[in-house]
């Protein structure tokens, strides 16, 4: 995708890893969570040739490559002022030809090869349409509701994309993790790892963590991550931003 001049007065320029990433995001629009945060500090390097499905301005692609600097990725973002940050933050972060960024449709015929990933890490929109408000931006509206990729839709790119070894990473919705794994069950994927994510300890967990791969296998269900604690983020949490060692 080629560079374009970023407008300054529409975007924040902001750090993860403190400091260790840069992020250039809209000022006002979509923006980047904790739920990249959680999924990179959950998926195990190396991560090899890899895949951000609707990568955004490129939080989860830049961690992963920030956690592994043999990995190599491709992030497609359907959004173009978002692909356009992704460019310009992958220029920040130095990455040179270790990422690169498709603008388009990844349901597109062509716009993922097949086979040909080790990796396939996505942090969806979670919301199915007709449920909750649509934010009135346009882009706010695709990157939280299904409006142009639905959990199905990303299962078959997924599928497509992976090698035959490869492992599909995901933090989805914990109310929607039955639908999920029917997904995933009929794509004839299992469930190699998962983990309940909570924001506080004692309450209901709002976010599963998911690594599956194909074929059967055993299920490891890891302790649950628990985001808050005595008032800040918990020591992991911590931990994965970078805060402590």
């Amino acid at each position: 995708m080629r560079n374009k001049a970023v407008d300054e007065s529409k975007i924040t320029r902001d750090t993860l890893l403190c400091g260790g990433v840069h992020l250039l995001q809209p000022r006002r629009g979509p923006r980047s969570s904790l739920d990249p945060v959680l999924l990179a500090g959950f998926v195990a390097p190396p991560f090899g040739a890899f895949l951000d499905i609707g990568c955004g301005t490129g939080a989860l692609a830049f961690l992963l490559l920030a956690q592994d600097p043999g990995a190599r990725g491709v992030g497609v973002e359907i959004q173009p002022r978002l692909a356009e940050l992704a460019v310009a933050g992958a220029r920040a972060n130095r990455f040179g030809d270790r990422f690169r960024v498709v603008a388009g449709d990844v349901r597109a015929k062509g716009a993922v090869e097949a086979g040909a990933f080790d990796l396939v890490a996505c942090n969806p929109p979670f919301r199915p349409v007709g449920t909750g408000i649509l934010p009135p931006l346009s882009e706010k509206a695709l990157a939280n509701h299904e409006v142009a990729l639905a959990l199905g839709e990303w299962l078959e790119v997924a599928a497509l994309a992976l090698r035959p070894t490869g492992r599909l990473a995901v933090i989805f919705p914990f109310d929607r993790w039955q639908e999920l794994h029917k997904g995933l069950q009929a794509r004839s994927f299992s469930v190699a790892r998962s983990r309940m994510v909570a924001s506080r300890p004692g309450v209901e967990p709002r976010r599963i963590l998911v690594e599956a791969r194909r074929g059967p296998g055993a299920s490891v269900e890891e302790p649950t991550l628990i985001v808050h604690d005595r008032g800040g983020y918990s020591a992991e949490v911590r931990k994965m931003l970078g805060e402590e060692a």
